[in-house]
């Protein structure tokens, strides 16, 4: 009898689990990083994303103090403060309302219409850019998220808009053949928001304060304990994943919490099904060798990472002006470009964010800046995408890059970033490789009739037979050259393709000198 009822065990046990494949990834470490980074995603090398959101709205508001170290885009910190003499809370209360009357953040949300967002406008726009992925924040500190969620009401389907921004997008990028990034900041959300709310523990006068009534927590969804966070944080990534299929993750500091391996595992196993190579950004949230390491401004990173690697800034000049306000000042494409230029000789990339209007619309300064560096990537791109390092990054201004911004409010300095691009200039040159080709990129124009690589010395390998058969200057064709002691010497056309940087294609004979990655001495970015 017992090997009766054994047999039936064991006949019950194969019948249920009979055409169930295991998962790849398991949620632990030793299973994700088994995970590998696509080839498209090293390639890519210019990434486009937005911070776009209810923060928007407030970005039309009087403010006196300049933003700081994200004093803007985290004001909801600031929106519940009980002072009458601070400066956020009383802009609320001018602007949307008071907060001892039950209004709040919510409240601001319905202000976000987004009425003029155009994603086939977005998508043609990003496209003419160069970028090669691009997406928006799918929520940010505030967890308010930009799609239509069935785990929230804080959502652009149910507050504000009314449509699902996400799905909108993320379709017309897809028409544009990009590949598509979600950018998720709502690690940090349950401890902001538990900080403000303890603000009015035992306050009788606050005590119609919105974060403190249950009533609304079908809308602040990061109220309440860490785990009803966890699980709901959990819950609106992976509805996420689910409806919209992303090609890369990226986790903003603090992202690894709060069981991430779960949503990560999900997210690998979801490519897999789709038969999608999937990628993940590491703004050293997830341990070394792993992901793409992405770097806030460059801050804390090396001059040289052996690891695939991004920069992440804002459009605007600031360095922490990631949303839009009236008066913002852009960065200039030449600086955007130079920029790049550098990044990408490093093994690295840039991740770009436009600073969009809350109506959904952009200053006519955000538009040029992109189509400026598109026209160049269109002329330049061969020097770019697909490339790897050479033996050598460069020549010129190659260290002591970072700089510091100052506060005019109280003389205090920025964490150090980088890089300078109002030291590169003609002196600068930058090195690709691809195909057994190197290329040579000038980070200036200013020159009389020819120009001067000097690493390309007759006595410095270039390949195993050290010849150089042809030079040709992208946007133009093949140019004269001769080689020296003093280095590669070429002669330049009377007029210029470009005004910004200049990109040499450069053949050899032989097989070209390649540089060794193995990953060593990356240093992960700091958790900003």
């Amino acid at each position: 009898m017992k090997r009766i009822i054994l047999t039936l065990g064991v006949l019950l046990f194969l019948s249920s689990t009979y055409g169930q494949k295991k998962e790849k990834y398991q949620p632990n470490w030793k299973s994700l990083r088994t995970h590998q980074i696509p080839q498209w995603a090293k390639d890519a090398k210019f990434g486009i994303y937005a911070h776009w959101g209810v923060y928007s709205v407030t970005g039309n508001w009087d403010y006196t103090r300049p933003n700081w170290a994200n004093y803007y885009i985290t004001g909801y910190l600031g929106y519940y403060q009980t002072s009458q003499r601070n400066e956020q809370a009383n802009l609320f209360r001018k602007n949307v309302g008071d907060i001892k009357k039950g209004i709040g953040y919510k409240d601001l949300a319905k202000q976000f219409k987004a009425e003029n967002f155009d994603p086939k406008y977005w998508a043609k726009l990003i496209k003419k850019s160069g970028a090669k992925y691009a997406g928006i924040c799918a929520v940010h500190h505030d967890g308010y998220c930009m799609w239509d969620s069935k785990i929230t009401n804080l959502c652009a389907g149910k507050l504000g808009p009314q449509r699902d921004i996400i799905s909108d997008l993320y379709k017309e990028l897809r028409n544009e053949d990009l590949k598509i990034i979600a950018t998720f900041h709502h690690g940090r959300t349950y401890k902001h928001f538990q900080n403000v709310a303890k603000r009015f523990e035992g306050k009788t006068d606050y005590a119609n304060v919105d974060l403190l009534n249950k009533k609304n927590w079908d809308t602040y969804w990061y109220m309440g304990s860490k785990d009803r966070f966890a699980k709901n944080r959990y819950d609106l990534t992976v509805e996420f994943i689910n409806k919209y299929k992303p090609d890369i993750l990226w986790f903003d500091g603090g992202g690894g919490k709060f069981g991430t391996e779960k949503i990560l595992s999900h997210f690998f196993n979801m490519g897999e099904k789709e038969n999608k190579e999937v990628c993940l950004h590491n703004k050293g949230n997830f341990g070394k060798n792993f992901g793409i390491y992405s770097y806030e401004n460059g801050a804390h990173r090396p001059s040289f990472v052996d690891w695939p690697w991004e920069d992440d800034t804002p459009s605007a000049i600031g360095w922490c002006d990631w949303q839009w306000n009236k008066g913002i000042k852009y960065k200039k494409s030449r600086d955007v470009i130079v920029r790049l230029c550098d990044l990408v000789a490093r093994n690295g990339g840039l991740l770009l964010s436009m600073n969009p209007r809350p109506d959904g619309t952009f200053d006519k300064e955000q538009e040029n800046l992109l189509l400026g560096i598109g026209a160049w990537l269109e002329q330049n791109g061969e020097a770019i995408y697909g490339t790897s390092p050479w033996v050598v990054y460069g020549e010129g201004h190659l260290e002591d890059l970072f700089y510091s911004e100052t506060n005019p409010m109280n003389g205090k300095k920025s964490r150090a970033i980088q890089p300078n691009p109002s030291l590169f200039n003609k002196e600068d040159v930058r090195f690709t490789t691809k195909n057994n080709a190197l290329y040579a990129t000038f980070l200036g124009t200013d020159f009389d009739r020819s120009c001067c690589v000097k690493t390309l010395k007759s006595n410095v390998k270039v390949s195993d037979e050290n010849k150089i058969v042809s030079v040709e200057l992208l946007g133009y064709g093949k140019v004269k050259f001769h080689r020296n002691q003093k280095g590669l010497h070429i002669d330049l056309p009377k007029k210029l393709p470009n005004k910004v940087a200049l990109s040499f294609k450069i053949s050899v004979k032989g097989t070209l000198l390649e540089r060794e990655l193995n990953g060593t001495n990356g240093v992960l970015p700091l958790q900003t």
